[in-house]
């Protein structure tokens, strides 16, 4: 075997590997990705819960803002509530840190 041939061996073996780390990487991320989507806020299973809590009053503490009401609906995405003006105020759960009932 000339020096080409071994050259190019050599070549399609760095190939191979590298292609073996590509499809590694891609197996990891598709693993992050679904841990990921597992760990949204609010899951199915906290949705329920706290849909029981509807009418009840509450804060919801975003990064900006407390804002007191009263839980009408809860959905994947967002908190519909009632503010203390009686606007109906859609929270996006993404910007959501805490949200707190009042017991009285």
């Amino acid at each position: 075997m000339g020096i080409f041939g071994r050259l190019f061996k050599r070549r399609k073996l760095e190939l191979r590997l590298l292609h073996a780390g590509l499809e590694l990487l891609k197996q990891r991320v598709e693993h992050l990705e679904s841990l990921l989507a597992a760990a949204t806020f609010p899951d199915s299973e906290t949705v329920e819960r706290l849909s029981k809590f509807a009418g009840e009053s509450l804060a919801i503490q975003t990064m900006s803002l407390t804002i007191p009401g009263t839980l009408v609906a809860v959905h994947s995405d967002n908190f519909e509530i009632r503010d203390t003006n009686r606007r109906l105020v859609f929270i996006p759960a993404a910007k959501i840190i805490s949200v707190t009932f009042d017991n009285k």
